[in-house]
């Protein structure tokens, strides 16, 4: 971030703070069939989890020729794939002979990728080089059987991928650049596409994919959920927002940044003042605290439940104890408040078919949580 951006969102937190105010925009609501509805969450999933791309891993966790990431999106089998020339493949991870998976979920490294039912090989570009009794299949040249495409980049030290099979002769290229828009280069500014995972994980979420962005986006809750973790560091309900599209913006002042009143503002920095929350829609969060990035995105699997994968961008992995310890003690800080948040989430969505209401309320100061609705509301209609 440029030094005089950092100026200028530091000047605006100390005057909300001279008043003891917060930005603020309209109230709204939120009808409850919007976490319940089986056929609204089939509607998310075409029309946002098949066309937008989301951060599925960090760029470094496929360093090297081979490495290679199977994950499920929203019902849709992927295998992300580094070649020997140091580009990154997506496909649809299913062999083009009778379907199987060519790999399991998670991590691996391969010098090919074969199928496990008969043996169909294909290389790191997805192009079919070898199978047991080829003559066999004249009606499937093996021109024709390339593993099917899926758009990919990356940036920002994660690699995105949009969900959806390319057609036959169209690019799989992703502008991710142009998508992630100008919140981006403040990223950057601190080298994130760099950054390496200390710590990675990903858990089952018993509440809808939208349910965890709505606390993330606002600050109402933290003297309340969070009073036996974080809410010290932090402003009552303080909250400011700059938006992208449909990206977000949020910086969340701590109680140290009145110190900064006593120094010439060619010497304020945001890092070790504040939290600076970057969500990217549909479904990437992205917490900068300075010196390191926490990160998440949520992925639908039923309107009641959703898949949240995680991971620690640092610098440099640690070369010390010392060092480790530190970064093991930043992680067990962040989910420790962000496991409080999880929890009520799925205690609101416990409730969520009871009848004791139509609609969700966001009130003035949970205008981001609104607006991301709203943009939700855009992208389905």
């Amino acid at each position: 971030m440029q030094q005089e951006e950092q100026i200028a969102l530091i000047r605006r937190a100390l005057a909300l703070i001279e008043t003891g105010g917060s930005e603020r925009g309209e109230p709204a609501v939120s009808p409850v069939s919007r976490y319940l509805d089986p056929a609204r969450h089939a509607l998310e999933v075409e029309r946002i989890f098949r066309r937008y791309p989301l951060a599925l891993c960090p760029s470094a966790s496929l360093a090297n020729a081979g490495d290679s990431f199977a994950i499920d999106v929203a019902g849709l089998p992927l295998l992300l794939v580094r070649t020997q020339d140091g580009r990154l493949n997506g496909f649809i991870n299913a062999c083009r002979h009778r379907g199987a998976r060519l790999k399991p979920a998670g991590l691996s490294n391969q010098r090919a990728l074969v199928c496990p039912y008969h043996s169909w090989t294909y290389g790191l570009d997805g192009t079919l080089r070898g199978r047991p009794s080829g003559e066999d299949f004249p009606h499937a040249p093996a021109s024709d059987c390339s593993l099917a495409r899926v758009p990919v980049a990356e940036a920002l030290g994660f690699v995105w991928v949009v969900p959806s099979a390319v057609a036959e002769g169209e690019s799989a290229a992703l502008d991710i650049d142009a998508w992630l828009g100008r919140f981006s280069a403040d990223l950057r500014s601190w080298g994130y596409d760099r950054w390496v995972p200390f710590h990675q994980h990903a858990f089952d979420n018993a509440a809808n994919w939208k349910i965890p962005f709505e606390a993330n986006l606002e600050t109402y809750h933290f003297q309340y959920a969070h009073r036996n973790s974080i809410a010290a560091l932090f402003y009552d309900n303080l909250l400011m927002a700059d938006h992208d599209r449909q990206h977000h913006r949020l910086f969340l002042p701590k109680r140290s940044i009145e110190g900064l009143r006593d120094l010439p503002s060619s010497e304020w920095q945001v890092g070790p003042h504040s939290n600076i929350i970057y969500f990217f829609f549909p479904a990437t969060f992205i917490l900068h605290e300075g010196d390191h990035a926490n990160a998440f995105t949520v992925l639908p699997e039923a309107p009641g439940r959703s898949r949240v994968i995680a991971s620690t961008l640092i610098l440099e992995l640690p070369k010390s104890e010392k060092a480790t310890n530190y970064w093991r003690k930043n992680v067990a800080s962040f989910w420790g408040a962000l496991d409080e948040d999880f929890a009520l989430g799925v205690s609101a969505q416990s409730t969520l078919a009871s009848g004791a209401q139509a609609s969700l309320y966001f009130g003035a100061t949970e205008w981001c949580s609104a607006k991301f609705h709203a943009d939700v509301e855009a992208a389905t209609s």
